[in-house]
């Protein structure tokens, strides 16, 4: 099962897809299931699931931590941010979520492990998050990964339609394809990072419209 954990939409502040054009791309893309994890905010993660459809949305959040950024995969509630990462982690759990880490050692995008020991408890880290230029900072993710036998997820990281599902995460759920089979395979290591890079001129241009031409579309409340 392929399965976009991380992507945002427009209750995230910095992304201009809307929810249901998300669901629309990430079929156009051969994608069974994703994640909207947006900033600190759970609005679009349940609009999504509001809509039913062919694809499988497991709920989800990216909490700003004290020290970088962590996925809530599987939950449904919102995490304060600016706690520090290890009750950051503690409430995910405490959730019935899975704590991702996403770009663990992009500093310039709060990657959390520029920031905290290695040795926090976590579920997973993404291993290859398709915003990139050189790909050092996956490289690292990946090292981890070994060494500490975490679950390895691939994730578009999409503010913009066009990268839907350029990396994803392969899934085996042993049949059981559903968000709880997801979040199980997950947490047994069940699943490997997928997918390629997001053209860095579509970033660019992205970057582009956003911050110089403040092109953002009105959310849905």
């Amino acid at each position: 099962m392929k399965f976009d954990p991380h992507i945002h939409s427009v209750y995230s502040g910095d992304s201009r897809s809307e929810v249901i054009d998300i669901l629309i791309q990430a079929e156009k893309k051969g994608l069974d299931a994703i994640a909207i994890s947006d900033h600190n905010e759970i609005k679009g993660s349940r609009l999504a699931r509001s809509y039913g459809g062919n694809i499988i949305v497991v709920p989800s959040i990216e909490i700003s931590s004290d020290k970088g950024h962590i996925l809530g995969l599987g939950v449904d509630e919102i995490i304060p941010k600016g706690l520090s990462a290890v009750e950051t982690v503690d409430r995910i759990h405490d959730a019935g979520g899975l704590a991702i880490v996403p770009h663990p050692f992009s500093y310039y995008r709060h990657g959390l492990f520029c920031n905290v020991d290695k040795n926090l408890v976590v579920d997973g880290v993404e291993t290859k998050n398709a915003r990139y230029i050189f790909g050092y900072s996956n490289k690292q993710a990946e090292t981890l990964a070994y060494n500490k036998r975490l679950a390895t997820l691939g994730a578009s990281d999409s503010h913009f339609l066009k990268s839907v599902g350029d990396a994803f995460t392969e899934v085996n759920t042993k049949g059981d394809d559903s968000v709880d089979g997801i979040l199980k395979a997950i947490k047994h290591r069940r699943c490997k990072a997928m997918g390629h890079r997001t053209s860095n001129f579509l970033i660019a241009k992205e970057v582009f419209v956003k911050k110089v031409l403040r092109r953002y579309p009105k959310r849905e409340e």
